[in-house]
């Protein structure tokens, strides 16, 4: 390469001292037999260093319509930061209006402005205007991000034999559509012996759901030592936490997006919500009412008198998993064979 350089150095030199056409062509015609150049790089090659690399030469254009930037950037403002092709239509007519009220400043040189510019000029302009959102917040600076790290991510084990570990959920009564004020259900069950309560509650405020649980808690027959909740805002909040803490609860959260960490609330919720009151849509408080009356005898039938199955063994077979059930008797059944329920409310229950 070096060799190279300082042969077309010297040809160079040559070829701008040519003074004829043909002598130029001659000193090509031998660079391109010495270096195997291509003919326009050789041609490109002989030219002086300094005009080889000097930059264009950028053509300065007069900012235009520059006094009716300003009018223009407060109608933008005005109409909520439209896009150009919606504000070029209305531009003039919004600047009048704004200032008759006394909002700005119209001269007939602004208002001629405002009807020549174009809506690709307008486009380019407001691509470089700052338009206000709403703010960002890191998830991890949220207010309920300390709430959350606060609260362990477990799940209850399948075969976890001690009674009162309980499963928590909602389930939405909005007839199809989220919109608006409606009925919740809350669905409580014990994993261990499969009791289950439920009680709605119109909406999902938290100091709402909070004293829907007081209620199941209070009439729960047998100490309850576990909740555990998926992550909703109506679950992680100041106000369960206080009740959690006033009664020695050990409070556990699910993994995001993983419902099957709450399977066993989840299948309750078909089974006994869904099944019983249907896909109705409940937004008044007659109307939220009404699931609590159904539920105050379907709690009794289910859990005293409905036979249910629990797991009690799992065995991998290949691609097959071998399922062992316990025998079939009621939750209740279940929680006094276990002995946890107090004598004198075993008696209540068996007459």
């Amino acid at each position: 390469m070096q060799s190279r350089r300082k042969y077309m150095s010297a040809m160079r030199l040559r070829y701008l001292q040519a003074a004829t056409r043909s002598e130029k062509s001659q000193i090509l015609d031998e660079s391109e037999r010495t270096l195997g150049y291509a003919r326009k790089y050789a041609i490109a090659s002989m030219k002086p260093k300094a005009e080889a690399h000097r930059s264009p030469v950028k053509r300065v254009r007069p900012v235009q319509y520059r006094d009716a930037m300003p009018v223009i950037q407060m109608v933008w403002e005005a109409l909520d930061y439209s896009c150009a092709e919606r504000l070029r239509p209305v531009l003039v007519d919004t600047a009048v209006q704004l200032a008759h009220h006394g909002e700005l400043t119209l001269t007939s040189e602004i208002i001629r402005d405002l009807q020549q510019v174009s809506r690709a000029t307008l486009a380019r302009r407001m691509g470089k205007w700052t338009r206000p959102g709403a703010k960002h917040v890191p998830a991890d600076k949220r207010p309920s991000a300390h709430l959350r790290s606060s609260i362990p991510i477990e799940r209850y084990e399948w075969d976890e034999g001690r009674a009162g570990a309980l499963e928590i959920d909602r389930v939405e009564h909005n007839g199809g559509s989220a919109l608006g004020h409606f009925a919740y259900t809350l669905s409580v069950v014990d994993i261990a012996t499969r009791y289950s309560r439920r009680r709605a509650v119109l909406g999902r405020g938290q100091a709402g759901v909070k004293t829907a649980l007081e209620k199941i808690v209070a009439e729960w027959p047998y100490p309850i030592w576990g909740l555990h909740s998926d992550n909703g805002s109506e679950f992680i909040n100041h106000h369960l936490i206080r009740f959690v803490a006033s009664h020695g609860f050990a409070l556990t959260r699910s993994r995001p997006y993983k419902k099957n960490d709450n399977a066993h609330v989840e299948q309750k919720n078909r089974f006994l919500v869904r099944d019983i009151v249907g896909y109705e849509r409940y937004d008044t408080r007659e109307q939220a009412a009404w699931p609590n009356t159904v539920y105050a005898w379907l709690d009794v039938y289910t859990n005293a008198c409905l036979p249910m199955r629990k797991v009690v063994e799992k065995k991998r077979e290949g691609s097959h998993v071998r399922k062992k059930c316990d025998l079939v008797r009621s939750p209740l059944r279940r929680a006094m064979e276990a002995g946890v329920v107090p004598k004198d409310d075993q008696q209540a229950w068996t007459q």
